[in-house]
C-alpha cells in the first residue's frame, strides 16, 4: 500500500511539473523583442496602437520582416491613406508580417510592441491548431 502511495505522489508531481512547463512555455516564455523577429518564431505582445480600442495581445507567427528607411516612412506617410488623419498613429523603421492563430496575416510595427515573449511551444501549438483554441 505504501508503494503505491509513493509511486501516485511521484506520478503526480512529474504530472504537475510537466503541466507547468508546458503552460508557462505556451503562455509566457522568454522575453524577447520584434525588432530581432526570426521568421517561422512564434511570439506573443501586446500591441500598443491598434486601430481601436486598448492595447491588444497577440500570438502570431513572423512571416517577414522588413527594415523601412526614413525615406520610405516618409513616402509612406504622404501616399497611404491608412490612419492619414490619426494623429497618434506613426510609423517606425521595423515592420514585422505575421500571422494570427485565426489565420489573418497582420503588420506591427516591432517598435510599437511591449511584453514580447517568445514561447517555446508556441510552434507545436501554431502548427497543431492548439492556439487557435487558446488565444
Amino acid at each position: 500500500m505504501n508503494d503505491l502511495m509513493t509511486v501516485s505522489l511521484v506520478a503526480g508531481g512529474v504530472v504537475a511539473v510537466v503541466g507547468a512547463f508546458v503552460a508557462f512555455h505556451l503562455y509566457s516564455g522568454l522575453n524577447d523583442s520584434l525588432t530581432n523577429a526570426k521568421i517561422g518564431a512564434v511570439y506573443h505582445f501586446h500591441y500598443e496602437q491598434p486601430l481601436q480600442g486598448d492595447p491588444e495581445r497577440y500570438m502570431a507567427k513572423v512571416m517577414s520582416v522588413h527594415r523601412l528607411s526614413e525615406q520610405s516612412i516618409r513616402r509612406l506617410n504622404a501616399t497611404s491613406r491608412y490612419r492619414r488623419n490619426d494623429a497618434n498613429f506613426q510609423r517606425t523603421t521595423h515592420l514585422v508580417t505575421a500571422k494570427t492563430p485565426d489565420g489573418k496575416i497582420r503588420n506591427f510595427y516591432a517598435e510599437r510592441t511591449s511584453n514580447v515573449r517568445r514561447p517555446l511551444l508556441g510552434g507545436v501549438a501554431f502548427n497543431t491548431g492548439l492556439a487557435s483554441l487558446l488565444f
